[in-house]
């Protein structure tokens, strides 16, 4: 009896052995989580992966892990997550695996994200025990999957409605003028091309349905000048900051629907820079981009409203509406608007997320 007890003794301390340095090695052990799509609407649902991969020839102990998700992330469904916890910056899912030598388990949870922004997952806490659990080592593995959720579109279609006169002016215009004199090629039709841009003739030629390429001079009808800048009312100032991407993001939509060609350049922390973006011309992914970037833009901005409209103006040539967009007017705003009346030939509107601001000028308080 007593060389049996030896024997098992030696056995539990080969194998504590072993699981400690299992458990020690974090080098052997890959970790990623990452979302189903690089962005989406606000409140769709996607998927989150969480992967955990064992690259050693040993078994691992039991591993508890910690991942750290955006705190916003609504979670539809996660059976393979056991324990939910809420700190100030992270919503902690907590699951427990063993992974057999060379081993990978995949666990996904459905979830969804409401409100606008660029939300990563950033790391996960590993803590791996011993085999007789006398205790544990204690690692984390980084991880920098992001999502991009975009601005939601206003539903209220009359804080618009002085911008959608004007754009359906041009759309009008454009429909006048685009066949036959602004045609300047033909290109296979993809499904959101009005019936009107089809042309009948090259599909008879061609035996499959192609639409009508018209001159880029329509690309240049709008320009969208997006302000970012703190004008003051600190208080209210993250609110009217939201709503401002929001009314950006419905009045491109507008202007895809209506197929009218734009730009939109902003000061938004995008990049280091004044960015620019290009819509409504057709090109795929275009508008993709704008949605994009709205949704990852930060808070503040990269230069002043006044930087802002001398780079507009200087690329306002041939643009028929001047559109610019701010959370509220103070004098660097005025002054910036008086620079862009005076270009000669463009229509200016202004909309601000500040109601006051917005009755100045004559249309519906945001």
């Amino acid at each position: 009896m007593f060389p049996l007890f030896v024997i098992v003794i030696l056995v539990a301390l080969v194998l504590q052995r072993i699981f400690v340095r299992s458990a020690s090695d974090s080098a052997n052990i890959r970790y990623e989580c990452k979302p189903s799509v690089r962005s989406c609407e606000p409140g769709a649902e996607f998927l989150v992966f969480s992967t955990v991969q064992n690259h050693s020839r040993f078994r691992t102990p039991a591993i508890r892990i910690d991942e750290h998700f955006p705190r916003n992330l609504n979670v539809l469904e996660s059976e393979q997550f056991n324990v939910k916890n809420l700190s100030e910056e992270h919503r902690i899912y907590c699951s427990t695996v063993v992974l057999r030598k060379r081993q990978q388990i995949r666990r996904s949870l459905r979830a969804s994200i409401g409100e606008r922004g660029e939300y990563a997952f950033q790391y996960a806490d590993f803590h791996a025990g011993d085999f007789l659990g006398f205790r544990e080592n204690d690692y984390r593995i980084e991880n920098e999957h992001r999502i991009v959720i975009y601005p939601p579109k206003l539903e209220d279609a009359g804080v618009l409605q002085a911008f959608t006169n004007e754009i359906d002016e041009i759309a009008l215009k454009k429909q006048f003028l685009e066949d036959p004199i602004s045609v300047r090629g033909y290109r296979e039709y993809t499904g959101r091309e009005p019936m009107r841009q089809i042309s009948w003739t090259q599909s008879a030629v061609r035996n499959e349905l192609i639409v009508k390429q018209f001159d880029p001079v329509w690309a240049q009808s709008v320009l969208i000048v997006l302000d970012t800048e703190y004008h003051g009312d600190f208080d209210r100032f993250g609110a009217q900051l939201e709503y401002l991407f929001s009314l950006t993001r419905t009045a491109c939509d507008v202007l895809e629907q209506r197929q009218i060609g734009y730009r939109l350049m902003t000061n938004a922390i995008i990049s280091s820079g004044i960015s620019s973006f290009a819509g409504g011309t057709g090109t795929d992914g275009s508008y993709g981009r704008i949605l994009f970037a709205l949704g990852a833009a930060k808070r503040g901005s990269v230069c002043s409203v006044e930087e802002l409209m001398r780079t507009a103006i200087l690329s306002a040539v041939r643009r028929e509406v001047i559109v610019f967009l701010s959370t509220r007017r103070d004098a660097k705003v005025d002054r910036a608007l008086q620079k862009a009346r005076a270009l000669p030939g463009a229509r200016l509107l202004t909309l601000f997320a500040d109601p006051d601001a917005q009755a100045e000028e004559g249309r519906p308080a945001v």
